[in-house]
């Protein structure tokens, strides 16, 4: 029992109780469970022993209603789809097995680490489908069209905001419509905050089929609730045989973070006690000419779990950008790579999408004067709004992968689990390195993120 939860069962008053709610709520939780049950002071939703803010009880009580709803769906099995599926040389036994347990319901959580072939399990369902409409999903733009490229079909890819037609902080939750597809793919479900799983699950009809995939084991979403980790223990289909065979020891460090296996991590990774600028800087190599290049194509990122204070990837940013002026010197060409921190459809571009700003040194790298450029739509006349991206946070490299990744965890981290590290270290492709205090690191392997909900209680609870 927390020491929260510990003070409660002595003695709470409803103006503690609310006010506790309220902070839970804050770090991401959806309810609150206070053993000794007091009563709930006004707005305050009680649940047994578990006390919500009024807006998510309905948000998890609308998402209770309506996952029973589609897992009450049985479709039509159709044979034609099951010998198409036991005759595809391109999926592996195991995927097989999965694309067959897909088949078999309206509603699917399909989980898998990185490299075990979820989106290509996916793609092949959706090949094998047969007529009708299929939507392609993300909670990005990025992840959306990332997904779009490697299932090779034919049809729409969107955010999911766009999707349900739903602006930041609306509330459409009761309108009722219904997404017009036979089969709606949704790819990084885990990123997904309750508020979103809401609207989302509200708008699949009974003869739509819905499949999320991601992976349980990384980060929670930035706002309240981890639904998909949630509804993952109750219903997830897994892939579990990873199919890369770059390196195993990347595969032994993944396994050491989610077993909590101190002694594995610290002898498959390489590490480094202190954050040093210059070491960074190096690892790095930002991009500095003669003459004008074309922007490298993103196979090394660095990677903090913290955005603000003296190691946090802001001051990080800022100084490498610094140090690149110093040693830039004036006529040479500068490329500074960018990410762009808000949706613009019209331009293509969206939240988390990456790119460079290319320009000449005049007695000082002025980012005003650049030229922005991104790989999937080439040069720009107008520089989008953008956070500089030499150092990136943990979160919004969720969705990418890269060849080489260093990943940061400055005093502070330790606030974080080990699910920070997780995603991190999937993010590598031939290598991961982790530079911070073995103490922080050590804290964060022991520790899991579990954030609070009555998610699967109600859900057994009605079956």
């Amino acid at each position: 029992m927390s020491a929260l939860n510990k003070f409660f069962a002595r003695n709470s008053t409803n103006g503690e109780l609310a006010s506790s709610v309220l902070q839970s709520a804050r770090e991401g939780n959806l309810c609150l469970k206070v053993p000794s049950n007091p009563e709930a002071p006004n707005g305050i939703i009680k649940d047994q022993d578990r006390y919500y803010l009024q807006k998510d009880w309905v948000y998890e009580t609308h998402i209770v209603e309506n996952v029973n709803r589609l897992r009450k769906i049985a479709p039509t099995l159709d044979e034609r789809f099951l010998h198409d599926i036991d005759n595809d040389n391109l999926l592996s036994l195991e995927q097989k097995k999965v694309a067959k347990q897909l088949n078999e319901n309206a509603f699917s959580i399909l989980c898998g680490g990185p490299g075990t072939g979820k989106t290509h399990t996916a793609a092949r369902f959706a090949k094998h489908f047969g007529a009708g409409k299929i939507i392609l999903s993300a909670p990005t733009g990025l992840a959306a069209l990332h997904l779009q490229s490697k299932i090779g079909l034919y049809c729409e890819a969107m955010t999911l905001h766009r999707l349900l037609r739903l602006k930041p902080g609306e509330t459409n939750l009761f309108s009722k419509k219904r997404i017009d597809a036979d089969l709606v793919i949704v790819d990084e479900a885990s990123m997904m905050d309750v508020t979103l799983f809401a609207h989302l699950i509200g708008a699949i009809g009974d003869h739509t089929r819905l499949i999320l995939m991601g992976d349980p084991n990384q980060l929670p979403p930035i706002d309240v609730g981890s639904v998909f980790a949630d509804l993952a223990e109750l219903y997830g289909i897994y892939l579990q045989k990873c199919m890369r065979t770059e390196d195993p020891l990347l595969q032994q460090t993944a396994l050491a973070i989610l077993s909590g296996d101190e002694e594995q991590f610290f002898t498959s990774v390489t590490w480094r006690e202190k954050i040093e600028i210059d070491y960074i800087y190096e690892w790095i190599h930002p991009i500095i000419s003669p003459h004008k290049k074309e922007p490298p194509i993103a196979k090394v990122a660095c990677l903090n779990a913290l955005r603000q204070g003296p190691l946090g990837l802001d001051a990080l940013n800022r100084q490498i950008l610094e140090k690149m002026g110093q040693r830039c010197p004036d006529g040479w060409w500068w490329t500074v790579p960018i990410m762009v921190n808000t949706n613009l459809p019209a331009m293509n571009l969206f939240n988390g999408t990456t790119g460079f700003l290319i320009g000449q040194k005049n007695k000082r790298i002025n980012l005003l004067t650049g030229t922005a450029i991104f790989p999937e739509i080439g040069e720009l006349k107008q520089i989008p709004p953008y956070d500089l991206a030499f150092v990136m946070s943990i979160h919004k490299s969720q969705g990418s992968e890269y060849d080489q990744v260093l990943a940061l965890f400055p005093e502070g981290a330790e606030t974080f689990g080990k699910e920070s590290l997780y995603t991190a270290a999937t993010r590598a492709k031939k290598r991961f390195e982790v530079i911070g205090n073995k103490q922080v690191i050590t804290q964060m392997l022991s520790k899991k993120c579990q954030r609070c909900s009555g998610l699967i209680e109600r859900l057994q609870k009605i079956n």
